[in-house]
């Protein structure tokens, strides 16, 4: 067992790092939030690299060094909550808390070396540097759970503040990034109260704490990078597709099929057609048949029966073609060839992934990564 968590440890550090890496090298600019989530990943990545170190005995077993622990575990809350404040570009009191985070490791490390150089020379026993390191344990946990809630508030009270960003993100993906590490945190107590009471040993009792934080890494590394490319990829793409979309409309008649029931049928549907291209609304992807029905002030049976025969398909379908029609110009187009496929699907209308690629291989024969290929 005690392998299986030193080898899940290892990874995850080695996984952070690469990482690390691979996010500098394809960035020709490195952002702020960027900057805070590789911190964020770099210190987690740190701090399980030295519990490694520690438990394989590659950290000298006597002397001085025995009993240093370097305190990267302090800067490793600070960094996530830079992280979400710049992501949700809240700029207030981010420097503040990096500062004081930044004096409190200082502090940290400057008091456990002398506390270890005490117990090294013989001047304080073992016990005194156990029960350091318990009040350092409860100093940082108590300080990272204040800005856990920080960020808790921020995320969950102050929705007001996400409207820059709602536009393009559901923030789903950081409630449940939140419900991680708060499960991360129940861990740490669990840890610092088995040491209290000596119920488990060090440093079985650290073992869920650190697997927790492996597979936070493994987690954030991925999905945080992701998201927030999807997230500038989508803001450019608005831009441009929305700007792009006013001229569509006025010639909003384009791949109309032939018209052969009453011409004031066809002339509703070409007026609803107009509609959806002149006012974007395909673009919308909580867009209904009945939310559609309301705006163009008609009955949903009427205007389903419409779509349903001038359109050959059913309203899903007919707006997820409009949706794929601008879908495919992008991907085929060189200019946003370095843009991510999910920021381009979900700009077009669509509100997920899956979704998207679904509609796309319906309508296309192929999956959008198949058709950029052919086009690129």
């Amino acid at each position: 067992m005690t392998a299986v968590f030193n080898f899940l440890m290892i990874a995850g550090a080695v996984q952070g790092f690469v990482f690390n890496v691979a996010t500098f090298f394809s960035r020709k600019k490195i952002e702020k939030t960027v900057l805070f989530l590789n911190l964020f990943v770099f210190f987690l990545s740190l701090n399980n690299l030295q519990s490694w170190l520690i438990e394989k005995g590659f950290v000298s077993s006597h002397g001085f060094w025995q009993n240093f622990i370097i305190p990267w575990y302090v800067l490793i809350v600070p960094m996530y909550y830079a992280f979400l404040i710049s992501y949700l570009e809240i700029e207030r009191k981010r420097w503040t808390f990096i500062l004081i985070s930044g004096g409190i490791f200082l502090l940290e490390f400057l008091t456990r070396s002398w506390v270890t150089y005490l117990v090294y020379n013989g001047v304080w026993n073992r016990q005194r540097l156990n029960d350091y390191n318990i009040l350092e344990d409860i100093v940082t946990l108590s300080y990272s759970l204040f800005l856990f809630f920080k960020a808790y508030r921020i995320l969950y009270k102050y929705e007001g503040l996400h409207s820059p960003i709602l536009p393009f993100d559901n923030l789903n993906w950081l409630k449940r990034f939140m419900s991680m590490g708060g499960l991360v945190f129940v861990l740490w107590m669990m840890a610092i109260f088995f040491n209290l009471t000596e119920i488990v040993e060090q440093p079985y009792s650290y073992y869920p704490l650190r697997l927790g934080s492996s597979i936070l890494i493994y987690w954030v590394g991925y999905q945080a990078f992701f998201q927030y490319v999807v997230l500038k990829d989508r803001i450019v793409l608005r831009s441009v597709i929305r700007s792009e979309r006013i001229t569509q409309g006025k010639n909003g008649q384009r791949g109309l099929p032939n018209l052969d029931k009453s011409q004031k049928e066809a002339n509703t549907f070409k007026e609803i057609q107009r509609f959806i291209l002149r006012e974007q609304r395909y673009l919308d992807p909580y867009l209904s048949l009945e939310s559609l029905s309301r705006e163009m002030d008609t009955s949903t049976s009427s205007l389903s029966k419409l779509i349903n025969t001038y359109s050959h398909g059913n309203f899903s379908d007919h707006i997820n073609k409009l949706r794929i029609q601008e879908a495919k110009k992008l991907l085929s187009h060189p200019d946003y060839g370095a843009y991510t496929i999910v920021a381009i699907g979900l700009e077009c209308g669509f509100n997920s992934k899956s979704t998207f690629y679904t509609a796309f291989k319906k309508f296309t024969g192929k999956t959008p990564t198949q058709f950029r290929a052919e086009h690129s």
